[in-house]
């Protein structure tokens, strides 16, 4: 099997328990991978968690909604990069199922619940139930069905545990939505799954823009926990994480957001054995590295300290807490090599990985 398939299986087990799973609740959490750098891992650690996930709660709907422009998630989700199945089958299924489709079919939603059945002639809610009500008086729905906006994966992927559900990006060019009706879409897909006779968990993919596009601020309307993916690199914390920072705590402070960091994950660290370190239960990266992991941790805790409520963890009062702060509130993730290889080739996230070999590179 490729190398390094058990370390990734660890990582994944580490970084899911992270996440609660309080059975009563009709939405178990919601958790947006956000972040202002692209090329962070956004994509391949929630692929990956998301697979994990469901397979370990099998008694759940893990719904996932891809709010980029690119899909690539999609293409991950819905088959792989081998032979460009997964964007064959992105583009077969978008016209019918995506994350525009489930935005406005929120925001009719949304309008109806407000107006009780009386939209105007051309206004949103009207066209919305034009298109999908049956007609031109027809009015859409108050509560949202969601998997009327998406596709279950394992239909297109084997790969994939049969209790994910995604909603594809990379469908074309973004709606946009004014504030008061991104809280109102937020709103109204919340409303959905938490009304829903069964168990959902919600995993939100967005873009690494220099500023959070409209899509990206739903997801941050909707979910109430934020996972930020970075590599180890200070100026990209100083100049693209901090500020993302800081709009989020302004998007909180207006109202708009409801999520909070819960964690910030090193990406791609580079390991020099595998056992526990100062900062890492799970792996020592070489000395290099591990001095710049304690500058970003210093760095998050300083954030976290100027900007009251934006962590999920309470901030540190003094530099004694610093390190407990920094042990609930980060985790390094290890570069995984050919076993990342094999998993974006084939669209199997590790928990469905079996045994194999490269050779001449095919998997």
């Amino acid at each position: 099997m490729p190398r390094g398939w058990g370390w990734a299986l660890l990582f994944c087990f580490a970084l899911v328990a992270q996440f609660p799973n309080p059975l009563e609740a009709a939405l178990s959490s919601a958790h947006i991978f956000s972040n202002h750098k692209g090329g962070c891992g956004k994509t391949t650690i929630l692929f990956h968690c998301a697979g994990e996930y469901a397979k370990r709660h099998s008694d759940e709907k893990v719904l996932v909604i891809d709010g980029t422009l690119r899909g690539d998630l999609s293409e991950l989700l819905l088959g792989g990069d081998r032979q460009a199945s997964g964007k064959q089958a992105v583009q077969a299924v978008t016209p019918f199922a995506s994350t525009g489709r489930l935005f406005m079919l929120a925001a009719a939603a949304s309008a109806a619940r407000q107006g009780h059945g009386g939209a105007k002639r051309g206004s949103l809610t009207a066209k919305v139930g034009k298109m999908f009500g049956g007609g031109e008086g027809a009015d859409p729905p108050q509560v949202l069905d969601v998997e009327k906006a998406c596709v279950r994966c394992s239909e297109f992927n084997p790969g994939v545990p049969s209790n994910v559900y995604l909603c594809p990006g990379g469908s074309g060019p973004q709606a946009a939505y004014p504030k008061q009706q991104r809280v109102e879409v937020a709103d109204a897909v919340r409303r959905a799954l938490e009304t829903s006779k069964g168990t959902w968990k919600v995993f939100f993919d967005s873009d690494g823009d220099q500023g959070f596009s409209d899509y990206t601020k739903i997801g941050h309307a909707l979910c109430d926990r934020a996972v930020i993916p970075l590599k180890t690199n200070v100026n990209d914390f100083s100049n693209r994480c901090v500020p993302m920072l800081e709009e989020l705590y302004t998007m909180r402070v207006e109202g708009e957001a409801r999520s909070r960091v819960q964690l910030v994950v090193w990406n791609e660290v580079n390991v020099q054995k595998n056992e526990a370190s100062a900062v890492s239960g799970l792996i020592t990266p070489s000395k290099a590295a591990q001095g710049v992991i304690e500058m970003l941790n210093s760095l998050v805790a300083e954030v976290a300290s100027t900007y009251p409520d934006l962590f999920y963890n309470a901030p540190p009062d003094d530099r004694a807490q610093v390190a407990e702060f920094c042990g609930a509130s980060t985790v390094c993730m290890r570069d995984f090599g050919v076993t990342g290889m094999a998993a974006a080739e084939h669209g199997v996230p590790f928990c469905g990985l079996k045994g194999g070999k490269l050779e001449g590179g095919r998997i």
